[in-house]
């Protein structure tokens, strides 16, 4: 009777993970279409309507990610959330195994904003969302430094993957050199996170139904804010200086998540 319950629980886990990401893609469209238009009447400015709806959007993806919780496909923990209080006007990186993370990390923030890949901005059921929350795309160098700079000029915590994209389960980590130009264009401090998932799941790849054969534990180590200065000489040649903290971050990943993993 062993495999009759674990069979069971993998089809209940299946049904609940699509009637997640349905329900995720519902409430985003829901949102552009009657929430956000009457935030956009409401009084304020232009600038503080957006921080309300970003306000908003963190409580969706807080409610998303215990809605998960509850119905036994996720558990999460975070450790030395802490830090959190430090996180407004630093870049806040992490390790990126699953598709969720940034639900998460967006979810706990304080004043966050969030660089997401271009390709996203074309999804119709989400595409309102980033517009309405003033998130930053990657499209390009320039609008990425642009975007970041306001931001954290406006006192937000920016919260970017250095992959942009998921990683490849038993590859070494690839950082794009976006994080670091921004950092050493803005002088932005770096709060760094490493995730961990066990067992994978919503990896790069993979749908949506290819769960793992139990819950995943999904642990954020928030591990200190880096001066990107204090990290790599010469400081005052840009491009150089991104290389150098390029390569620093990932081999501070790859030697982090050892410690965690």
């Amino acid at each position: 009777m062993q495999w009759l319950r674990r069979a069971a629980d993998r089809l209940w886990r299946t049904l609940a993970t699509g009637f997640c990401f349905a329900s995720f893609s519902l409430a985003a469209l829901a949102q552009t279409l009657l929430v956000f238009p009457v935030v956009h009447w409401l009084p304020g400015s232009r600038a503080s309507k957006t921080e309300r709806i970003r306000r908003l959007q963190q409580r969706s993806f807080a409610r998303f990610a215990a809605m998960m919780e509850t119905l036994g496909l996720i558990r999460v923990t975070l450790h030395n959330s802490a830090l959190l209080r430090h996180s407004p006007g630093c870049l806040v990186i992490a390790n990126h195994p699953t598709l969720i993370d940034v639900v998460i990390l967006f979810a706990h923030l304080p004043r966050a904003n969030c660089v997401v890949k271009g390709e996203l901005w074309r999804n119709r059921y989400i595409r309102g969302v980033m517009r309405a929350g003033g998130f930053i795309s990657n499209d390009s160098g320039e609008q990425l430094l642009s975007g970041s700079r306001a931001a954290l000029d406006d006192g937000q915590a920016v919260l970017i993957f250095p992959e942009g994209s998921r990683s490849v389960p038993g590859e070494p980590l690839k950082f794009k050199r976006g994080v670091a130009n921004v950092a050493v264009r803005t002088g932005a401090p770096i709060l760094t996170a490493f995730i961990t998932c066990r067992p994978l799941t919503l990896i790069k790849g993979e749908s949506w139904y290819q769960i793992p054969p139990r819950r995943a534990d999904i642990d954020v180590y928030f591990h200190e804010i880096i001066e990107p200065a204090a990290v790599v000489d010469d400081f005052n040649d840009k491009p150089r200086a991104a290389r150098l903290l390029t390569r620093y971050l990932e081999e501070y990943f790859e030697e982090g998540l050892k410690r965690y993993g």
